[in-house]
C-alpha cells in the first residue's frame, strides 16, 4: 500500500482518528460498528488507504461523524446535533415508526438524549452496550 501524498484526502485518516478519539471509541469498536476489519480501519487512520464509498456510507449511517468534515476538514466534526425545535435527530422518525408503543418510544428518546447530551463516559458505555447487545441484521 502506498501512503496518500496530496489533496484533502491526505489528512482523511488523521481526521477519522481525531473524531474517534473524541468519543472515546476504541478502533475495534468502530470497526465492528461499521462492519470493516480492524486492519482496514487502521490502514485508513494511518493514511495508508482511503475508505471505500461503502465505508463512508456506513460512517454516515452509524455515527454522528460529519462526512463533509471528514472529506474536506471544513465545518463541524459532528453532524448537526439538534433538529429544528430542539429535538435530537431520528427521534421523530423513530416515533413515526414505533409510535404505537409508548414504552419503546420512551426508551428511544432516552437513548438518543443520552447519546447526544451525555458525557463521554456515558456515551462510551452506551456504544459498548449496543455493540455487544446488537444481534446483527
Amino acid at each position: 500500500m502506498q501512503e496518500i501524498k496530496s489533496g484533502t484526502a491526505k489528512f482523511l485518516g488523521s481526521r477519522l482518528r481525531q473524531w474517534r478519539k473524541t468519543l472515546p471509541l476504541k478502533s475495534f469498536e468502530l470497526a465492528k460498528l461499521i462492519r470493516i476489519s480492524q486492519g482496514s480501519l487502521s490502514d485508513i487512520e494511518n493514511n495508508k488507504s482511503l475508505p471505500s464509498a461503502d465505508t463512508i456510507a456506513k460512517l454516515y449511517q452509524h455515527t454522528d461523524l460529519n462526512i463533509i468534515w471528514l472529506l474536506t476538514g471544513k465545518g463541524p466534526i459532528k453532524k448537526t446535533q439538534h433538529a429544528p425545535g430542539g429535538e435530537e435527530p431520528c427521534v421523530n422518525e423513530a416515533m413515526e415508526t414505533y409510535g404505537e408503543d409508548p414504552a419503546l418510544n420512551e426508551l428511544i428518546q432516552k437513548l438518543v438524549r443520552t447519546y447526544y447530551r451525555g458525557d463521554a463516559e456515558k456515551k462510551a458505555h452506551l456504544v459498548g452496550f449496543l455493540i455487544g447487545a446488537d444481534p446483527g441484521e
